[in-house]
Formats: C-alpha cells, structure tokens, sequence
C-alpha cells in the first residue's frame, strides 16, 4: 500500500491528503488526556463509595424478620439504609427505612422488621450518607399494605 504522504504535491491536493497541523493534534491530545483523567475519576468514585453495607443475616418469624447487616462509613456521618422482605412470590411482606446515628466506622446493627407473613427473601436494598439511597420503592400486593415499623413484641413500645 502506498503511503499517500510520499506522493508529489499535485496527486496530494488531488486525492485530499493534507498534512494536519501540531495545533489540532495537540487539541485532539489533551482532549483525550481529559476524557482518560475523568474517566479514571469516575471509575475510582464508584469503586470508593462513601458507605459500603452488606447482608450478614436474618431470621425468620411468623409476624417479624431480625436483620443483620454491615456498614462501613465515615463515623461522623449519620447513614439511612432501605430493607425489604418478601415472600416465596416476591411480593412485599415488609419494608423499613433504617437510620444508623453517626458512630464507629464499623457497625453491624440489628433491626426487627415487621412483615405481613413469613419472609423467604430478605434484601438490603441499599445505604446512603445523610439521606434515603436511591433505590426501588415497596412493592406490595395491591390492596395490602406495609405493616407499621420498627416490630416489637406485644405489649412493649
């Protein structure tokens, strides 16, 4: 294959080819340079969120299941996190909103969710610094609703 530079300058202007100018490669350059600098941040906030939780545990029982789960965050900050429980179907059985006081670093609280039925599938759906995540609303069976939370056994408060 030819190399369409090596041509005599009438067959050059003949066939287009020009010779780009340091200015455009240079632009081209740092423009590429920026997208890899924002690219590598944002790859790098994503990866180091402000708070990690994770699922350790739950139990089940007939009017209430008892979540375990982690969280990792600044301890100065104060962390909300969404827990939803639902049947064998994957309906809605109960859904809670938990707020975590600011503290240690690392916590692993414990929280009774009061549920419609037994619970089969329990999910955190996930946490936030200083206000609610971003995360899909209840979905529950049309004509029921979520049962009043925090559950605590009869006859206390």
């Amino acid at each position: 294959m030819v190399d369409m530079r090596t041509l005599p300058p009438d067959l050059q202007r003949r066939y287009g080819v020009s010779r780009r100018s340091t200015w455009s490669m240079m632009l081209v350059g740092l423009l590429a340079a920026v997208m890899v600098v924002a690219g590598g941040l944002t790859a790098w906030r994503i990866a180091t969120p402000d708070v990690r939780a994770k699922l350790l545990t739950w139990s089940v029982e007939p009017d209430h299941t008892r979540v375990t789960w982690e969280v990792r965050r600044d301890g100065r900050s104060e962390v909300v996190c969404v827990i939803r429980v639902g049947d064998a179907n994957r309906h809605d059985v109960g859904y809670a909103t938990v707020t975590i006081p600011p503290g240690a670093d690392y916590e692993q609280p414990n929280y009774d969710v009061r549920t419609r039925a037994p619970g089969r599938i329990v999910e955190l759906l996930g946490c936030a610094a200083g206000k609610a995540p971003t995360v899909q609303p209840p979905e529950f069976p049309p004509g029921t609703e979520n049962p009043p939370q925090p559950w605590s056994p009869e006859g206390q408060t």
